[in-house]
């Protein structure tokens, strides 16, 4: 992590930007780290448990990691991208071929080895650039570990230069890949993926998506607020965006959505929403 980024000494960073339910839970949170480089896990795991993360363990590469994992299930999986013996993105996709859920950071050097959509649609929660800023790193932690409904509440410091209106046919429908399958927005544990002509770019966004008539009744009629656009498919015309705010008229409904409907993709890909047979935090 950068030395700018060190705070004061002491334990001054605050994790309580979020309501009480996620700062309750870091002394119970499993978290295992994956990192080739022995200083690099052992100062990581350092600085969590320096924070309140007492339940820290550490793999040298993504075969051990699985090893791990089987033996005791966990909560929060951080993992570097470039490993010998077994990577982080052969990872990813390894614990998804065997059904092991759990929220996932991860961290590279550079991004031209990943796959930045995929990643997110097996359950990726953050994509982070090496050197690590402190802060920043934290924060993913945090929301990793919080409920649904306690977050996306603040919005953004400056509003968004670009913007996104669109209405969509069906919400979460599995009507399959490609531009013939009409306009489905699909919903995720952190974000969205939908078509659009509208060009986009990487970054801060404002979005309105009109829901089809059936959400009228029992739902909001739009889903709305501000995000990051995390990945765009020039070719298909599909955008994947993650939640940073959320209108008050819609969070709750959103929230719900996912609790009722689990998924363990933090932004679907352009398929259907990956299901899960429980919420993407895996259960001892």
């Amino acid at each position: 992590m950068d030395a700018a980024d060190q705070g004061p000494t002491g334990n001054s960073v605050q994790l309580n930007s979020l309501q009480n339910g996620a700062a309750m839970k870091l002394h119970e949170a499993r978290i295992l780290i994956v990192d080739d480089e022995p200083d690099l896990r052992e100062i990581f795991a350092q600085q969590l448990k320096y924070f309140g993360y007492s339940k820290v363990r550490t793999a040298a590469d993504g075969k051990a990691a699985i090893v791990a994992i089987q033996a005791e299930p966990i909560d929060l999986l951080i993992s570097d991208t470039q490993m010998p013996v077994m990577d982080g993105i052969t990872l990813v996709r390894r614990l998804h071929q065997l059904g092991i859920h759990a929220p996932i950071i991860l961290f590279a050097s550079g991004f031209g080895d990943v796959e930045v959509s995929e990643m997110y649609d097996l359950g990726a929660e953050a994509i982070l650039a090496k050197p690590l800023r402190r802060e920043e790193f934290l924060r993913c932690i945090e929301r990793a570990l919080a409920d649904r409904s306690a977050l996306w509440q603040d919005r953004m410091k400056s509003p968004p230069r670009q913007s996104l209106m669109t209405k969509v046919e069906a919400v979460n429908e599995g009507l399959g890949d490609g531009e013939d399958s009409g306009n489905i927005l699909r919903l995720g544990r952190g974000g969205f993926s939908v078509q659009t002509r509208t060009p986009l770019r990487l970054g801060r966004v404002q979005f309105e998506c009109a829901l089809p008539n059936s959400f009228v009744d029992d739902g909001p009629h739009t889903l709305s607020g501000q995000g990051m656009v995390r990945w765009v498919h020039r070719d298909s015309h599909f955008v994947g965006i993650e939640f940073v705010y959320l209108d008050p008229s819609c969070r709750t409904w959103v929230a719900n959505e996912i609790a009722t409907r689990p998924t363990h993709s933090f932004i679907p890909g352009r398929g259907p929403a990956r299901r899960a047979g429980a919420l993407a935090r895996s259960k001892s």
